[in-house]
């Protein structure tokens, strides 16, 4: 099973991404930014209630910056 997310990179315009679990914060992630592979770190998981965000019911806010 996997789970859609809105991924938001540090303030630019979210996107959607597939993953097979929802990402924990501090966990890293690899997506890819501007058409290259990125880690990236998990800084804020918000669930929204109903799923009525653009079709993505969970929000994963991710930085390039090390926390």
């Amino acid at each position: 099973m996997t789970v859609n997310c809105r991924i938001s990179i540090d303030n630019r315009p979210a996107t959607n991404a597939i993953f097979q679990a929802v990402p924990r914060i501090g966990e890293r992630v690899s997506l890819s930014v501007d058409g290259s592979p990125q880690d990236l770190r998990v800084s804020r998981v918000v669930h929204v209630p109903d799923g009525k965000l653009e079709a993505a019911a969970i929000i994963v806010e991710v930085t390039t910056n090390i926390l």
